[in-house]
């Protein structure tokens, strides 16, 4: 059969989903779907694993409604980019470069590049905590496991890379470990609520946004924090405090800007045109939003129910437990942090046992630590199945870094895609995760050299790329005759979720601006001044350039 034959066979197949109800459409674009996928690979990483873990520690069930929230802010940008790139010959980045402003075009794609190089250290580092800690693996080197998953990485990538049925391989194989993962802490949800661990009720109310959680403790340590006594502005003050952060961090580990970046690549790899656009948005809905839901969910259900707001557990990390109480400590003790240990230890035993208490509620727990409390209820299984969703999450999230690090260096050298190229920017993250023993867990100075430059870089630039498809969904010069028909709406959503965006990245970039640290208040300063600069940038530029 010929290429057009085949062509012409898929747009009617197409055309035959399109004519179905939304079941029969779910069904038949279901069969279809990929680059969805690919996104969820991502999102579904160490960044929403941790988010999804604290947020069930510090808000429990209260916080049910912020990452379905936080995704569904990010579908309505990656829905927009889908239309531009399917509605328009150009590749986004040249779109970009012609149409609103070449800086923002070049910043887009350095912040990608950035973000991927070191945040895939983090899934590096991930994947060897869960293969020594949750699964037993213990090489006597940690470069063996990463070696082992960068070689794995690469390979399945190349694969990918390949013409003919080898370039299905990949999503097959990022759909299996995205469903490992939903199936993993599905498993554990469905044993918790069956020995009635889960407070349905409250669980339901959850889902309902309470935006006031940036502002107070929720209601649920009431008792805890009046057992403090004097101390409950302290705690009270703390709680707020951490939950923001959470509630912004969680916000930002939905949809990163290296996502933004992706998306328009993957969807062209899978040659699809004007008569996919339909079918794109079904994709990013049960290829990304509905595992990330699910899958984030149930996180949040486990730690609520195991966690949250209770002082008698025994599944918590020690050193975050030191860390909670010695802040405490430090404002009753002056020059605290240059005290001997004997004398720490002597001090936090001195504490009163309600702020002990408040301690262990609020220490943060790892994996390990939620797989050992559950072992009552899946007994020896508990490492492993939590072992086993971890690993995924971090293997699958690997792949895609370097997926989009290839689409990034290839797209810098005016050659998108080309192989040679492809591999080399694909290799990149590839050796910072098989160096991420040493920077991610060595000198914290070399960590904090890596993460905040690249934090502050991605915090940034994310606003401005949800500014740069606004823009590029109401140009003419782009779109042409392809512009949304009800651009009332869509301009509403799409101002809704970059105006959550920028809000979330305002308050990080502030809250790093009362760091003590001047290294972090520098570069929080950097990007206090940027953000506005590079947002008037855009719009002068896409104004300037729609007139001519």
């Amino acid at each position: 059969m010929s290429d057009i034959d085949s062509n012409q066979q898929e747009l009617a197949h197409l055309e035959q989903i399109s004519q179905r109800g939304f079941v029969g459409k779910l069904a038949g674009y279901g069969k279809l779907s990929g680059p969805g996928w690919i996104q969820a690979a991502v999102t579904l990483g160490g960044g929403s694993l941790v988010g999804a873990l604290y947020l069930g520690v510090i808000g429990g069930y209260q916080f049910m409604w912020l990452q379905p929230l936080a995704m569904l802010c990010g579908i309505i940008m990656l829905a927009a980019i889908s239309h531009v790139t399917l509605s328009s010959k150009e590749r986004p980045f040249v779109s970009v470069k012609k149409n609103i402003s070449p800086t923002l075009a070049w910043g887009w794609l350095i912040a990608t590049v950035i973000a991927d190089v070191v945040f895939c250290a983090a899934q590096f580092s991930l994947g060897t905590d869960a293969a020594q800690g949750n699964l037993g693996i213990l090489p006597k080197s940690p470069f063996v496991i990463t070696g082992i998953f960068a070689v794995l990485s690469l390979s399945l990538l190349w694969l990918s890379r390949q013409d003919g049925k080898a370039s299905g391989v990949i999503d097959k194989v990022l759909k299996t470990l995205v469903a490992i993962v939903v199936l993993a802490f599905m498993g554990v949800v469905a044993k918790l609520a069956l020995s009635g661990q889960v407070t349905w009720g409250a669980l339901f109310a959850g889902l309902i946004p309470d935006f006031t959680a940036l502002f107070k403790p929720a209601s649920t340590y009431a008792e805890a924090i009046s057992a403090t006594g004097e101390s409950s502005d302290f705690w009270t003050e703390f709680i707020t405090s951490t939950q923001r952060d959470k509630i912004i961090a969680a916000f930002g580990s939905a949809v990163g800007i290296n996502m933004t970046f992706l998306l328009p690549y993957s969807i062209r790899a899978k040659g699809w045109g004007r008569n996919h656009r339909e079918l794109s948005r079904y994709d990013l809905v049960l290829g990304l939003f509905v595992p990330f839901i699910l899958a984030t969910s149930f996180l949040v259900i486990t730690t609520s129910a195991q966690f949250h707001a209770k002082k008698e557990s025994t599944a918590y990390s020690v050193g975050a437990y030191h860390k909670i109480v010695d802040k405490r400590l430090a404002t009753l003790h002056e020059g605290f942090a240059a005290m001997d240990a004997d004398k720490k230890a002597a001090l936090r035993e001195s504490l009163p046992q309600a702020e002990k208490d408040m301690g262990v509620i609020l220490a943060e727990r790892t994996a390990v630590n939620l797989a050992q409390s559950l072992e009552p209820f899946l007994g020896k299984n508990a490492q492993l199945i939590f072992g086993i969703g971890v690993l995924a999450m971090a293997l699958s999230t690997m792949i895609v870094h370097m997926m989009m690090n290839g689409y990034a260096i290839s797209e810098a050298f005016g050659k998108p895609g080309q192989k040679g190229i492809f591999m080399i920017g694909a290799l990149m993250p590839a050796l910072t995760g098989f160096l991420s023993p040493i920077l991610w867990k060595g000198d914290p100075d070399v960590k904090t050299a890596m993460v905040i430059p690249a934090a502050v870089i991605a915090t940034v630039l994310l606003p401005i790329a949800y500014l740069i498809f606004i823009l590029l969904m109401n140009s003419k010069k782009t779109l042409g005759e392809d512009m949304p028909q009800k651009r009332i709406p869509v301009n509403i959503l799409m101002i809704l979720a970059g105006g959550i965006a920028t809000f979330a990245s305002v308050w990080k970039l502030v809250g790093m601006n009362g760091s003590s640290n001047p290294y972090i208040y520098n570069l929080s300063l950097v990007g206090l001044i940027g953000l506005p600069v590079l947002f008037i940038l855009g719009v002068l530029g896409f104004l300037k350039r729609e007139k001519s």
